[in-house]
């Protein structure tokens, strides 16, 4: 990725306001480096989420036989301040098998505030 800023000439930046990728599958494989230091802060993602044999692509890393390999996907983001604002499948040029998602960047007082009304409430991941 930052051969791809260099590239573009953004590599002076300090925010890419709109971050947008569909690269094929390799997202489950380089959604890490996006948010490397050394990098521009992305304020807004945008990413097609391809499915499919997506365990497949994830046995090098060790999750959980009960969760699902997308669940580390979403927690990285979400921990690193980003919240998912946007989903819709993508059935035009696929069998349904994708889907388009947003996420924007918060600040980390939200995540904060979330946290202790879930704790509060006794609420669980696996409840919401």
């Amino acid at each position: 990725l930052k051969d791809t800023v260099k590239l573009l000439g953004h590599d002076n930046l300090d925010v890419i306001d709109v971050f947008k990728i569909d690269c094929e599958k390799c997202e489950w494989r380089i959604y890490r480096d996006w948010l490397l230091s050394g990098l521009p802060s992305l304020q807004q993602i945008q990413v097609e989420i391809h499915s499919g044999n997506i365990g497949k692509m994830h046995q090098a890393e060790k999750h959980d036989h009960d969760i699902s390999p997308e669940i580390p996907f979403f927690e990285f983001l979400e921990e690193a301040g980003y919240v998912r604002f946007h989903k819709e499948p993508n059935i035009q040029y696929n069998d349904g098998s994708c889907e388009e998602y947003a996420f924007l960047k918060l600040d980390k007082e939200f995540f904060a505030a979330r946290k202790k009304m879930l704790a509060e409430r006794n609420i669980t991941r696996v409840d919401i």
